[in-house]
């Protein structure tokens, strides 16, 4: 070992803490650079109607469409919103659930970074995994606006770190944080019952191959009776739509989750789809397109290597690799259960981003695999030779992965790879872009910027584009009118959300562009400025 390896092994611990020292930096540094997403304030209302349920008993819940999505984060938000008197800024409001989200997102990095570390006993393993997940460029950009799908992407991290930390030492205490853990991420999506069931299933597997253990059976029986008490316990505490009947409220949530009643169209392939109607392989399609791909060539060869080994031999995987068995059945469970089920599934891949740290762990594993196959099957210098040019290739595609983010922000949510298209303005007439319409914010700051009149009329194409001015100063604000006759509008706005062509009318008067392909545009619109000709004052772009 050289002398400088040595100093970074004495001194691994102030490179981890520098690492998430930068990435915080990062992360609250450019948290205000985002717009709001299309189910942001849907979401708020939610977590505003769970709240008014459980502190004041207003019943408005009970007639809520949404009053079976989980609340526990955005309760949280709501109070925090509360406590610091921001209903009255929907700015302020909107920017403190960006930074909360993000803060959330970095705590899972944080338990994403043990998780890799303990599982692979390698810090620059458990580094190397955590950059993976930042360098994730969709992952990235929801982190700060997705307060439902990021929230259980980082409950489920914290989920599986603590199950694994039970199942190792099966203390009461343990057996109570893990509790607490699968309760919140419950009440952030139903969907997290996984965890419970890979929970019940492992100490089952346990129980069974330790049957003629009886000191460890019976340390086994007392842990799973305080997990489930507290698991059932804190799951009603934090969800408070289940306080009146438990049992049946449970059941209805789960119903609607399975057959969630979404009916709108999806650009897929080329094609506009119904949800209800999406093909098998819609899910993996997504993953593929919009995931960097060493990632993904990595985790084909990791999965490879993990179920050959499975197959060849289920008990000895089982007790000498049980945790790389969760990761398998983490990633291949829920998505064969929604591929098989045909569960209504939309906008991308976002409500499954909770399989993607399994993903990028089976990643890690392919990775570490074809690194000890270079040590194996070379010898001398070409060793040397071999291993330099392997990492040097990942090395390269993590700085282009990061040069992209640079360059896309704050739109790293329309990523896609080279499997997508040749180029964005063919991604484009296949896939949607900026499908939650956070480019309206922009849009919206141009013309406030280049438009000198106290009152500008717009028309926009989606609601998005009206929930976007609330995250703009209280001035710019009562400037905006906004009409549901385009006749009436200075302007019209639109993400190409369902309109993947360009528009023939009006004149454009400024657009949003990654890579060539437009995800804004702003035109000025003809019948307004006929009808209104004392109306000159409009500054050019």
């Amino acid at each position: 070992m050289s002398r400088l390896s040595i100093f970074i092994e004495q001194r691994h611990k102030a490179l981890v803490w520098l690492f998430f020292a930068v990435f915080l930096a990062v992360g609250t540094g450019i948290y205000k650079d985002y717009g709001i997403s299309w189910d942001e304030p849907i979401s708020r209302h939610g977590g505003g109607y769970a709240a008014m349920y459980a502190v004041h008993g207003d019943r408005a819940l009970f007639s809520d469409n949404e009053r079976y999505h989980g609340p526990a984060f955005e309760m949280f938000l709501v109070g925090v919103e509360s406590i610091l008197k921001l209903t009255d800024d929907p700015r302020a409001t909107f920017l403190m659930r960006h930074l909360l989200t993000f803060l959330l997102f970095y705590a899972g990095v944080v338990f994403f970074y043990l998780l890799c570390r303990d599982h692979f006993r390698s810090w620059k393993a458990g580094l190397l995994g955590s950059l993976f997940l930042i360098l994730s460029p969709r992952i990235f950009a929801h982190s700060f606006y997705n307060s439902k799908d990021i929230p259980f992407l980082a409950l489920f991290i914290i989920s599986i770190y603590t199950l694994i930390r039970y199942l190792d030492n099966r203390t009461l205490y343990r057996a109570s944080v893990h509790a607490l853990a699968n309760a919140f991420l419950i009440d952030i999506r139903i969907l997290g019952i996984i965890v419970p069931f890979f929970t019940v299933a492992f100490l089952a597997g346990d129980l069974l191959i330790t049957r003629s253990e009886k000191k460890k059976g019976e340390k086994i029986i007392p842990g799973f009776l305080v997990y489930t008490f507290l698991l059932i316990s804190f799951t009603i505490l934090f969800w408070p739509v289940l306080w009146p009947d438990p049992v049946y409220h449970f059941i209805e949530a789960f119903r609607q989750m399975s057959a969630y009643p979404w009916r709108l169209t999806i650009l897929y392939l080329g094609e506009y789809i119904k949800g209800t109607d999406l093909p098998w392989h819609y899910i993996p399609v997504w993953i593929a397109i919009s995931t960097p791909l060493l990632y993904t060539f990595f985790f084909i060869a990791g999965s490879f290597v993990s179920i050959k080994e499975l197959v060849m031999n289920p008990v000895r995987f089982y007790t000498t690799k049980r945790n790389d068995l969760i990761f398998l059945l983490w990633f291949f469970l829920p998505l064969g259960v929604v591929i098989a089920s045909g569960s209504v599934v939309y906008d991308a891949w976002r409500h499954m981003f909770f399989i993607y740290p399994a993903f990028l762990i089976l990643s890690l594993t392919g990775m570490l695999y074809l690194f000890a196959l270079i040590e194996a099957k070379f010898q001398g210098a070409s060793r040397g030779v071999m291993k330099s040019a392997f990492i040097g290739l990942v090395a390269l595609s993590l700085i282009h992965t990061a040069r992209i983010m640079v360059e896309y922000h704050p739109y790293q949510n329309v990523y896609f790879n080279r499997l997508a298209g040749r180029d964005m303005k063919e991604i484009k007439k296949n896939f949607e872009l900026d499908y939650w319409g956070l480019s309206y914010r922009q849009a919206l700051e141009y013309i406030l910027k280049n438009d000198s009149d106290r009152v500008i009329r717009v028309y926009v194409a989606n609601q998005p584009g009206r929930e976007n001015a609330r995250i703009l100063p209280a001035a710019d604000r009562r400037r905006l009118v906004y009409v549901d006759d385009p006749d009436e509008a200075e302007y019209f706005l639109s993400n190409y959300r369902w309109h993947k062509d360009e528009y023939s009318f009006g004149e454009e008067y400024y657009s949003i562009s990654i890579d060539g392909a437009k995800i804004m545009t702003v035109l000025k619109l003809p019948g307004y400025r006929a009808k209104h000709p004392e109306k000159t004052d409009l500054k050019s772009p």
